[in-house]
């Protein structure tokens, strides 16, 4: 990747800083955002250790201006966009329908779908200008399956998927390829939030933890390391994928072969 330039959003943690540290391994270009002040800087300082090709953007990327600042930085520093990971994600509260609230499901909405949408409508024309262009969306197998509780987020990531098989089909006559990823349950801080979550849930009724419950296991019986997801990742964004457009890939261990 080492005349790559890559914009990867929700990148202070987690999966998109390990797609980060792996591209910046590689030679790629980096240009990240994330909301998280105090991760962001701490992820900078360590990438800097691997790549001077870097800039780090925190802000909000809910706001559609954030996202424009974004685009712009890549292509005043680097010239160009070839790769857009469209990670950024929150779980909101778990609920179903008739408990979950207008501004929350909305929130989960805005963040899961709106982002990705505002980055890959502000990058595509740098894409199409180019005529080359590589655009990941990190969904979750909550895009593919339902999960009791979960109606904002189980939407959200259906969207997602959504979005990339039309974006696939829009976008395959100027040599761009999207395609979506589908991590089972992870080692990150997301994760460690919601097992929190569930283990303060299990103080109340029974009934109500049921509910809010979800399997957290694969198959192979662990939890996948987030560089087990950058790998495929990496890989989608890669020329080694170039005649794979339009697939939404279970990184999950055999979890929806259920």
């Amino acid at each position: 990747m080492k005349t790559k330039v890559a914009f990867i959003t929700g990148a202070a943690n987690g999966i998109g800083k390990a797609v980060a540290i792996q591209m910046a391994k590689q030679g790629a270009s980096l240009v990240l955002a994330d909301k998280k002040e105090e991760e962001s800087r701490k992820t900078l300082d360590e990438l800097k250790c691997i790549t001077e090709n870097i800039e780090f953007i925190i802000g909000d990327l809910t706001h559609e201006s954030v996202c424009q600042d974004m685009v712009n930085i890549a292509i005043q520093h680097f010239g160009k966009i070839d790769i857009l990971i469209n990670n950024a994600v929150i779980t909101g509260l778990p609920a179903p329908v008739h408990l979950m609230s207008e501004e929350m499901f909305r929130h989960v909405l805005d963040s899961n779908i709106m982002i990705a949408f505002y980055c890959s409508k502000l990058t595509l024309p740098h894409m199409i200008q180019a005529n080359t262009g590589s655009i990941v969306n990190v969904a979750s197998v909550a895009g593919m399956i339902g999960f009791p509780g979960h109606s904002a987020y189980v939407t959200s990531k259906h969207g997602l998927n959504g979005l990339t098989r039309n974006m696939a089909l829009d976008y395959a006559p100027y040599n761009i390829r999207v395609n979506s990823v589908n991590p089972g349950t992870t080692q990150t801080p997301m994760l460690d939030a919601a097992m929190e979550f569930l283990a303060n849930k299990r103080k109340k009724k029974q009934g109500e933890d049921k509910m809010m419950s979800v399997k957290t296991v694969s198959p192979q019986k662990r939890v996948a390391a987030a560089e087990e997801v950058a790998n495929i990742i990496c890989f989608l964004a890669s020329e080694k994928s170039s005649n794979v457009t339009g697939v939404i890939v279970p990184v999950d261990g055999g979890f929806t072969s259920f």
